[in-house]
């Protein structure tokens, strides 16, 4: 059986990633008097460059090296972290060069485009795997494991046992930790966003590289962590620390070459 404060942690994450989705973007363009369009293109950016073409790397990449890499947590880490790091920040400094040239008098479309780039994350990430926890969930606590287990394919359900089991087995805060993990992680994109928006409009060249390098210092880190099975609580402390360093930082850059920034109608 999975726990009922498991499913009920499940359901209140899969509210707080939706109602984040949606009340983040109002919230900045009230304060910021931003154009809308850079919160979606934040969604295709992440989709093309993380889902798709890091994807893809990664399955050509790993795939000849084998457990070289997945085998190494040093070289994993590093490898993983500079992966996220060039294909994310890259993507948004493409995007932020042409496809918004068009929004660059309005300082505040870097942070709506850094909802938009966190927020999709959150849907694509722990959204949809929430959605689907509750839906195995249910059917769990229905009584329709063997079900749930016939139904695949042979080879897939060593697997689903396995996700069964971390359901039925994990402390039921983790589920509502994923929630927590996604202020951490939108609280970055919109940091990284900042520092690439002073570099392409400001023209202060260096802040595209160091988004790249601090993106990929927080994934290494992470990967890091997970290896050494450090308790997940504080993991999360540890990364909303980080995070909010980062962050801080950013603000300082957004006061220095931002703040004076004309304010268009857009």
């Amino acid at each position: 059986m999975v726990p009922n404060n498991s499913v009920i942690f499940m359901c209140i994450t899969l509210v707080f990633v939706i109602v984040l989705a949606i009340a983040l973007p109002i919230v900045i363009k009230k304060k910021q008097n931003t154009a809308v369009s850079p919160y979606f293109i934040g969604w295709a950016v992440f989709l093309i460059f993380a889902l798709i073409l890091e994807s893809i790397m990664h399955y050509v990449v790993l795939g000849a090296t084998g457990a070289m890499i997945t085998g190494n947590m040093w070289l994993y880490a590093l490898y993983g972290g500079f992966a996220a790091g060039i294909f994310e920040e890259t993507g948004r400094f493409l995007a932020m060069k042409f496809v918004m040239k068009k929004h660059h008098s309005n300082a505040g479309n870097a942070l709506m485009y850094g909802a938009g780039h966190g927020c999709f994350e959150a849907i694509a990430l722990v959204g949809l795997s929430m959605t689907v926890n509750i839906v195995y969930a249910l059917m769990i606590n229905a009584g329709q494991t063997d079900l749930l287990i016939g139904s695949l394919p042979t080879e897939q359900q060593e697997a689903m046992k396995t996700v069964i089991s971390q359901l039925t087995d994990s402390p039921s805060y983790m589920f509502l930790l994923s929630g927590f993990e996604r202020i951490t992680a939108v609280m970055l994109h919109i940091s990284f966003s900042v520092l690439v928006w002073t570099a392409v409009v400001k023209r202060k060249t260096i802040f595209y590289p160091l988004a790249i390098f601090l993106h990929a210092f927080v994934d290494g880190l992470l990967v890091i962590l997970q290896h050494n099975n450090i308790n997940y609580i504080v993991l999360e402390i540890i990364l909303f620390v980080l995070s909010l360093t980062i962050a801080i930082f950013s603000y300082t850059v957004w006061k220095k070459h931002l703040v004076n920034q004309p304010i268009g109608n857009e």
